[in-house]
């Protein structure tokens, strides 16, 4: 990941909490600030193993509820069991090698006010891949891959998605956000909507953080006009 990346990707994290302190009738209430924070928790816990794009994910659903964006619902299914599990996208508009990209991040929850489970997803293309996990990986210079997680906070399980397909279309944009993230040098953020189709097979991790130890959960989700952003740096 270079540096000017690294940066953006800092930036909204700042903007995440910037956005926090920020009060006004577009502000979540008190009951919305339950995922927010098992978010944040979530980011920074991947940042301390060094997980650039999980963190981004995670930060970038945190920075966009703060920012006023109320969830959609969508229909999660989990083996055979289907749940209601509220859902935003955040895409983040970065610079790759091969030009500006939109890095796109599903967040999807479940639980009364405590989140109870949390479904992530994230790729830079409208269709992509999971595949075997690597630690390496930079998904904005790696076009067609996807990446996947479902964390079960009740029983403390965590699931890495290995194989499937991960489709997210941004449909459509609309005006600005609720609140406009504050930084230095300045970001925009505007409305937006997003198709996706989620067919996964994840993996449950070890205590040492590596899949393979032979349970696997089917997890699928389809719908259109999911609520979000697009982020973007307001000037080069």
């Amino acid at each position: 990941m270079s540096m000017r990346s690294h940066r953006f990707l800092g930036l909204v994290a700042v903007a995440a909490l910037a956005a926090g302190c920020e009060g006004g009738p577009a502000a979540p209430a008190d009951p919305e600030l339950e995922p927010e924070l098992a978010m944040e928790q979530m980011a920074a816990e991947a940042t301390r193993g060094g997980d650039a794009d999980n963190a981004s994910a995670f930060s970038s659903a945190a920075l966009a509820l703060r920012l006023g964006i109320r969830p959609s619902e969508i229909e999660v299914k989990i083996q055979n069991e289907q749940v209601i599990y509220k859902a935003l996208v955040v895409g983040v508009v970065r610079t790759a090698r091969d030009g500006r990209v939109l890095m796109r991040h599903l967040i999807a929850w479940t639980g009364n006010r405590r989140p109870a489970a949390i479904l992530q997803v994230s790729s830079r293309s409208d269709q992509a891949l999971f595949g075997p996990p690597s630690g390496q990986n930079d998904l904005a210079e790696s076009p067609g891959r996807a990446r996947g997680s479902w964390a079960d906070l009740v029983n403390h399980q965590r699931w890495i998605a290995t194989a499937g397909s991960a489709d997210m279309e941004l449909a459509g944009t609309g005006g600005p956000c609720p609140i406009q993230p504050v930084t230095d040098p300045p970001v925009t953020c505007v409305l937006a909507g997003y198709d996706i189709r989620i067919n996964g097979n994840f993996e449950l991790l070890s205590r040492g953080g590596q899949p393979g130890g032979g349970e696997h959960l089917e997890i699928h989700t389809n719908a259109d006009g999911v609520n979000g952003v697009v982020v973007a740096p307001a000037q080069e």
